[in-house]
């Protein structure tokens, strides 16, 4: 799920209808449901990155000190001065593009998870938002 999806999910189940405030609480478990499912969802998928991504890293790093026919049927190139010495290294590692690639597909993966992470946590105080607006009724009709 894209994180402009989620964005438009949440717009619409973040209103709380000042109508009907029973109906509202009783929502609260499934949206909670709803947003947990995906919140899992989405964090299984950032463990994967992650774990592609240092896969990834290692795999980079042994074709850069030991280049292989294997990397090379990849697409991948060693850069202009051929062998690299090792304190180069971690320089062509941050500058090369699959794993500037891989790190921003990551990066929005954890942004999503965080996102979720916050509608939760808003989830679990709507109880909360929900006992203040039934009071502020009784407070403005003299109760």
């Amino acid at each position: 799920m894209q994180l402009e999806e989620l964005e438009e999910l949440w717009k619409t189940d973040s209103i709380i209808s000042e109508y009907d405030l029973t109906k509202e609480a009783l929502k609260i478990p499934q949206l909670h449901s709803k947003y947990y499912k995906l919140y899992i969802r989405e964090k299984i998928l950032l463990l994967k990155y992650k774990a592609d991504y240092k896969k990834l890293k290692m795999e980079k790093y042994e074709f850069l000190t030991n280049p292989t026919e294997e990397g090379f049927d990849k697409g991948w190139k060693l850069p202009p001065q051929g062998k690299i010495l090792k304190t180069e290294l971690s320089t062509f590692l941050d500058g090369d593009s699959d794993l500037i690639n891989t790190e921003l597909k990551l990066g929005v993966q954890e942004e999503k998870v965080f996102f979720l992470k916050s509608i939760i946590d808003t989830i679990n105080t709507r109880n909360f938002i929900i006992k203040n607006m039934i009071e502020d009724r009784k407070f403005m009709n003299g109760g």
